[in-house]
């Protein structure tokens, strides 16, 4: 099993973010990672496979988990010494990333854990660490005489050719270089292999060929034309697929095919056929116009605000965030996920914070109030002051002493719980 806990709200939440933004001043240059498929597909222009060499597919199992935190943490203070961070900077950053790794609390059923190696999956900070420790192993492990001649990954899946009659030997190796750190390994079949979202295939000439992946399982079903959600979100999966399509070298069958296949997806979810050539065109223009210009797209930072979609409200607001340098980005309220499920662990009502209510058993008085530490701790404390007659520490024991009636302690409950509240 794979420990995934929620870092939201935790202590550490913040200091991760803001390392995490800290950090983009220090890019990683070295390594051998891609950013995506597209990425991938320039990386790989104009390579030929040699005599005997097939391609494959490295696996890291459970990447994140298997990444030992202290080698983590010095991969990061090699980074910052060879992008030559100040010294007092680099100690800083490590204190504070030691910090959000080593508190990795989380709560199941009423008892608190703590995981106890390996990155959280669920801190922002762990995959800037596992990008860093990976290509700290990968510049050990290419010092080796089996390691690819060409090596590229994705997080924790790597592109590479390898010669058959060594791959055994290949993979032995790898999985020798750290004892947490497992490969597997897939190979081509019928000379094609499935590659993040591309299926990459050789042609007679042993160069490669490109197209689009998608699994068997693929029904095309994405947001569909009559869902109350804001435009750009209905269009946002065509428009990944027109990138890829417009992005990712492909013969002019295949290009053909797999508009096709947009067209049809695009059907199936309630669209028709002009809802698909805007996007396309939008597509091709911009395709052009990269390819000729020399000026570099504006990589200013955009702060966003994030806003539920109600058409004759959010528009206008969005009118005027807009003017003020704000770009609104719509979340929706009604997810399948919240109407079907909750996967966290439920915590007990009494265990919260927020509103509650306290009734007299002996006539219809209700007491209501509220509270920022848990409901069972300020529902005892008015049951001590009642007990001890101390009046003006509760007006639910100043009840009790003015008419000589009794409370119905059973019944006390929360009937609110809110996350953020003003000292009582």
């Amino acid at each position: 099993m794979r420990p995934i806990s929620s870092n939201i709200r935790t202590p550490t939440q913040k200091m991760a973010a803001w390392l995490v933004n800290e950090m983009k001043k220090y890019p990683v240059k070295h390594g051998k990672s891609v950013k995506n498929s597209v990425d991938l597909v320039k990386q790989l222009e104009g390579f030929k496979l040699g005599r005997g060499e097939i391609l494959v597919s490295f696996d890291v199992t459970a990447l994140f988990p298997s990444v030992p935190v202290n080698e983590a943490l010095q991969s990061l203070r090699r980074h910052l010494e060879r992008s030559r961070a100040p010294p007092n900077h680099i100690e800083a950053y490590l204190s504070v990333a030691q910090v959000c790794m080593n508190q990795n609390f989380f709560t199941f059923r009423g008892r608190v854990y703590r995981q106890t190696f390996g990155l959280s999956m669920g801190s922002k900070l762990s995959p800037l660490l596992a990008d860093l420790f990976m290509s700290d192993f990968e510049n050990e492990a290419q010092k080796k005489k089996l390691f690819p001649r060409i090596w590229w990954r994705y997080v924790d899946d790597i592109f590479a050719p390898v010669k058959e009659r060594y791959l055994d030997q290949t993979l032995s190796m790898l999985n020798s270089q750290h004892s947490t750190i497992n490969f597997t390994v897939e190979k081509e079949v019928d000379g094609r292999l499935p590659f993040l979202d591309l299926l990459i295939s050789r042609n007679e000439d042993n160069t490669l060929k490109f197209g689009i992946y998608r699994k068997p399982t693929s029904t095309d079903r994405y947001i569909t034309s009559d869902s109350n959600h804001f435009g750009a979100q209905k269009q946002a999966a065509f428009h990944s697929m027109a990138h890829r399509l417009f992005n990712v070298p492909m013969a002019k069958e295949e290009f053909e095919e797999e508009k096709c296949r947009i067209y049809s997806a695009a059907e199936v979810n309630g669209y028709d056929r002009s809802f698909v050539d805007k996007i396309i065109r939008k597509h091709k223009r911009k395709t052009h116009r990269h390819s000729i210009t020399t000026l570099q797209p504006d990589t200013r930072e955009v702060k966003r605000v994030s806003l539920p979609f109600y058409p004759k409200i959010t528009n206008p607001i969005k009118t005027t965030l807009h003017r003020q340098g704000l770009h609104v980005v719509h979340k929706s309220e009604n997810t399948l996920r919240d109407l079907l499920c909750n996967l966290k662990d439920k915590v007990p009502p009494d265990e919260q914070s927020g509103i509650y209510q306290v009734p007299c058993k002996d006539c219809p008085a209700v007491y209501i109030g509220q509270t920022r530490r848990k409901v069972k701790v300020r529902i005892r404390e008015h049951r001590n002051a009642v007990v001890s007659n101390k009046n003006n520490e509760s007006s639910v024991a100043a009840h009790t002493m003015e008419i000589n009636h009794e409370i119905d302690w059973d019944s006390a409950k929360l009937i609110k719980s809110l996350v953020r509240l003003q000292p009582e």
